[in-house]
């Protein structure tokens, strides 16, 4: 027969259980034979139960999804009397599963008999969902770096190697393990005449700030020299230099078809000149179109166009000078015939007086020699000539050294705007962090000076917010801040600045505007107040707290100061509306 604890509690024991009753933690007790004999509210709620009666029906062991985890916790609570962060899955009234942290202890009696276990449950279901996304994300970076056509490696500024991705291990013959924590220009150049001077130096290079592109030659772990094309750049974050890559590139092959085919020098300097503007490119349309220009220099077609895969697609990007602009602007190329086989072994494929049914989408009806080759895995290259054997085997090489620079440059400049999105932006809600804000604002404010424009500030905060992550917990705490972020987004202008200014309060400032301050606050609260996405995630009407004020550059005062009274006016605002 269950016995109700709280019944039989003595009068000194009522702060206790009023705590009990109140905390928003699932708490319990059951004894060692598996009976439950106490829940609070919270447990309830949290399985699913229509009140506490019914919960204490069941047996501890019907709780647990996995009758093993609930055997590994009472070994552990035997072996140690506590536990602490255990996580496992519970099943809910409904049969769902959800994931729980139990915190639990055995309470004793003098002679060291167990009389029951007490302990605490807390729904980590969500946390762990968040973690395993955060994991595959992970993944999917590893694979991509670990993929990579090009050897890369991660070094400290110290020159110290970090980490090596597999073309690297491949291209130098050492393994991860041999080659984290050496010096980079000790491991691929140490003993070489002039080669380990030269080394030193372009990693000096790098650390200083320059991005370096350098062709010259490096020792593989069995003493083999190989020729190699190195692009390194610093990595800066926040203004502060946090690391150095370097990607090689094994040119061997191109440095023997120079050094046995002197005919073809002209073309390869122009391969170098395209491969030092690549390096420098800095936009992808740039990259595109110097790889075009140089494509056309060195092979002499009369007719070429070069896409990108995006969405899925292939997509023209650039094109040859004997197109007309407005011919392919931005056109789905999707591949076929020669295309494809490119494609599908990786490798430039040239084919002469073609059958009309094998020419790719694209190429004029006229063309009698064809080359395709691909750009890494994001695209693929294609030109034509009315002439037949236009292209031979060396331009398959040159257009393949060509286009694996271009896949280089391309990849850096995504890698790059990645980190620089990831430095300036909030990783929750994705509006502008406080540390890019301090740039910023700067830089508006020499733009107030020199226009003579005023400069609106709405300093928002959110209201319950605490009460929120108190009931619901802090993912839900966090759902609400993303959802205000993109009401925010949707209630100004695009010119205006979004920043998370901290916790729960945010910045929007309104540039060069007319727009009265206090107008812009009236409608971000009514957005608020009216976004049916918040009202689901908190099941309450979610409120904002708004300072505005107007800075203008005629005043004695600072932005500084304009802040700290929008802050001001926004406690205000909070006071006056809960009175």
């Amino acid at each position: 027969m269950r016995t109700d604890i709280r019944a039989s509690r003595h009068d000194g024991e009522d702060t206790y259980y009023d705590l009990f009753e109140r905390v928003p933690v699932g708490l319990y007790r059951s004894t060692p034979a598996g009976e439950i004999v106490d829940v609070n509210p919270a447990l309830v709620r949290m399985l699913g139960y229509s009140d506490r009666g019914t919960l204490l029906a069941e047996t501890a062991g019907q709780l647990y999804a996995h009758p093993e985890s609930r055997e590994r916790w009472l070994s552990e609570l035997e072996a140690k009397g506590t536990v602490s962060g255990f996580e496992t899955a519970w099943r809910r009234r409904d049969g769902s599963v959800i994931w729980v942290e139990e915190d639990s202890h055995a309470v004793r009696s003098e002679d060291g008999t167990v009389l029951h276990y007490e302990g605490s449950a807390k729904d980590v279901t969500r946390r762990r969902e968040i973690e395993s996304r955060l994991t595959e994300e992970k993944a999917r970076f590893e694979q991509l770096f670990a993929a990579a056509p090009e050897a890369i490696v991660l070094c400290a500024n110290d020159a110290t190697v970090l980490r090596v991705n597999e073309e690297f291990t491949r291209l130098f013959g050492y393994s991860e393990d041999e080659a984290i924590g050496q010096d980079i220009d000790d491991l691929v150049a140490k003993g070489l005449n002039g080669l380990h001077e030269h080394a030193t130096h372009v990693t000096s290079s790098i650390a200083g700030g320059e991005t370096t592109l350098a062709e010259t030659r490096r020792r593989r772990k069995n003493g083999d020299l190989i020729d190699v094309s190195i692009l390194g750049r610093s990595i800066v974050v926040d203004g502060e230099q946090i690391a150095l890559y370097a990607i090689y590139r094994d040119i061997s092959a191109r440095v023997e078809a120079e050094n046995a085919l002197a005919a073809a020098r002209v073309k390869v300097e122009r391969l170098h000149e395209a491969a030092d503007a690549l390096g420098s490119a800095e936009s992808e349309d740039e990259v595109y179109r110097v790889t075009v220009d140089a494509a056309e220099r060195v092979l002499g077609f009369s007719f070429g166009i070069l896409c990108i895969i995006e969405e899925g697609s292939f997509v023209c990007r650039a094109a040859s000078s004997s197109v007309e602009p407005e011919r392919l602007p931005r056109a789905p190329i999707e591949p076929v015939g020669i295309a494809i086989e490119s494609l599908d072994s990786g490798q430039p494929v040239i084919v002469n007086d073609p059958n009309p049914s094998s020419l790719p989408n694209g190429m004029p009806p006229t063309s009698r020699s064809l080359v395709c080759a691909p750009i890494g895995k994001i695209g693929i290259f294609q030109a034509a000539s009315t002439e037949v054997g236009t292209f031979d085997e060396e331009d398959g090489r040159l257009l393949a050294i060509l286009l694996g620079h271009t896949a280089v440059a391309v990849e850096r400049l995504r890698l790059q705007d990645e980190l620089v999105r990831q430095a300036r932006h909030d990783a929750l809600t994705g509006v502008y962090n406080r540390h890019y804000f301090n740039e910023l604002i700067a830089q508006e404010v020499l733009r107030a000076f020199r226009y003579d424009h005023p400069i609106g500030l709405l300093m928002i905060d959110v209201d319950r917010f605490k009460e929120i992550n108190d009931r619901y917990g802090h993912q839900t705490g966090d759902m609400v801040l993303k959802e205000i972020a993109s009401v925010l987004r949707a209630t100004v202008r695009a010119t205006d600045m979004i920043v998370r200014y901290g916790g729960d309060e945010f910045l929007v400032v309104l540039t060069e505007t007319g727009e009265d301050a206090e107008e812009a606050a009236i409608r971000i609260r009514a957005a608020v107040r009216s976004n049916e996405t918040l009202r689901e995630i908190s099941r309450f009407d979610v409120t904002v707290s708004v300072g505005s004020i107007f800075w203008h550059p005629e005043t004695e005062r600072s932005i500084e100061e304009a802040l700290a009274e929008a802050d001001a006016r926004m406690y205000d605002d909070k006071r006056n509306r809960s009175e």
